[in-house]
């Protein structure tokens, strides 16, 4: 008996969800001889956003009612429309180009896709991320190059435009960077390959997905030069000697390190059986100041399958991929921190980019957030934080002033 009541039970609340689902589908049922337009939904309020709002309605009592529709006209005449179910009861609007008041328009829409009549809200959006990025730009001269950091605190999809205009061989020259961001950083602009104090007229703006560009920065900056510090006077003190408390790297082919020749161009890297932390310390012969540093790693080898292989050795296997660099303070008699880098393996398409880059080398300024010339120093300490190889160190600076 008990089993038969169960079995009525089940059958009456499964009759009870199947009525329910029907007449829930009728809502959504599209149908071509409906051209009566639905109930205009009511508007509830708002909350601010960040160049937006969150729009609150009362959805129109007609059964076939699908969505509510906020739109508005942006700056270059396009209207821009958001969307949420009718039973959700808030829309987001977004895409506002500056804080304060903005009309929107209302309306629902049908199964069948009919419209209802509009109503219009006036609305007050806070601040816009492309304006609160804008104002948190800089523009800073490094070597050859120039820096631009900005801050991103709402992590919102933004385009840093950056347009430059100098002269070059006496030509005046346009050039124009884009940077796609979402993050708080500092982008380097170093494809313009001038080794001179000629000034460099800088205009960076902000733009978002919604067309709006707010104006960030109009300046001149004359770039800092410096250039290769010749290794012709270079030396390395001997193996295990002492300086400062530090003690010189022992190991294979050190002289490698310094000779001007990559081991993409042919097999000549520096090998040592120490354990890290290790040791190069350099004598460059006379007293410089240093700018930046560049090294190549190891690309001799083979892959993990022990077979040949384009990329070799370059961003795995055992190269030296995080380092710190010092300078000798010869007053002092210590070693001066200059600067700590950490070489990320890159992603790359093809293992043919790997070679690219390793010829290229890996760069790192030795003061990355406000580029500078270092203390002068004769000597420099390369401390192997990981790895074993390493096939060149090269510098970048001038001589001391």
């Amino acid at each position: 008996m008990m089993q038969k009541i169960i079995r009525i039970f089940t059958y009456f609340t499964a009759s009870l969800l199947l009525l329910g689902s029907c007449e829930e589908s009728k809502r959504f049922e599209i149908s071509g001889n409906d051209s009566t337009p639905p109930g205009t939904p009511v508007f509830d309020g708002f909350e601010p956003l960040p160049g937006g709002a969150k729009v609150f309605f009362i959805p129109p009592a007609d059964q076939d009612v699908l969505y509510i529709e906020a739109s508005y006209v942006n700056v270059v005449g396009k209207r821009l429309r958001f969307a949420a179910s009718f039973a959700a009861g808030q829309v987001d609007v977004s895409g506002f180009g500056r804080e304060g008041e903005h009309i929107i328009e209302l309306c629902a829409v049908d199964c069948a896709g009919n419209r209802s009549t509009s109503v219009f809200a006036t609305v007050e959006a806070l601040e816009p991320p492309a304006v609160m990025l804008a104002k948190s730009v800089d523009v800073l001269s490094s070597f050859s190059s120039m820096l631009v950091k900005w801050t991103n605190e709402l992590k919102e999809p933004l385009y840093v435009w950056v347009d430059l205009s100098y002269a070059k061989n006496g030509v005046r020259q346009n050039h124009t960077t884009v940077f796609n961001t979402y993050l708080t950083e500092t982008r380097s602009v170093d494809s313009l390959k001038l080794y001179n104090d000629e000034p460099v007229m800088v205009k960076v703006s902000i733009s978002d997905m919604y067309d709006n560009t707010v104006q960030a920065k109009d300046t001149t900056i004359v770039l800092l030069v410096d250039g290769v510090i010749p290794k012709g006077g270079w030396s390395l003190i001997p193996a295990g000697a002492v300086m400062g408390g530090i003690t010189q790297v022992s190991g294979l082919r050190r002289e490698t390190v310094i000779d001007g020749v990559i081991d993409v161009d042919e097999e000549n890297f520096f090998v040592t059986t120490q354990n890290n932390p290790w040791n190069m310390i350099i004598d460059l012969g006379e007293e410089f100041e240093i700018s930046r540093i560049v090294t190549h790693q190891r690309w001799t080898g083979y892959n993990i399958d022990g077979n040949p292989d384009i990329r070799g050795n370059l961003y795995r296997g055992d190269n030296v991929l995080t380092s710190q660099l010092y300078g000798w303070d010869e007053t002092a008699q210590s070693w001066d921190f200059l600067s700590r880098r950490e070489i990320i393996p890159p992603v790359v398409k093809t293992n043919d980019e790997y070679l690219i880059l390793g010829k290229a080398g890996d760069i790192a300024f030795i003061y990355p957030v406000e580029p500078q010339f270092s203390k002068p120093t004769r000597f420099v300490r390369f401390e192997a934080i990981n790895g074993k190889y390493i096939s060149e160190i090269t510098l970048y600076g001038r001589r001391a002033q």
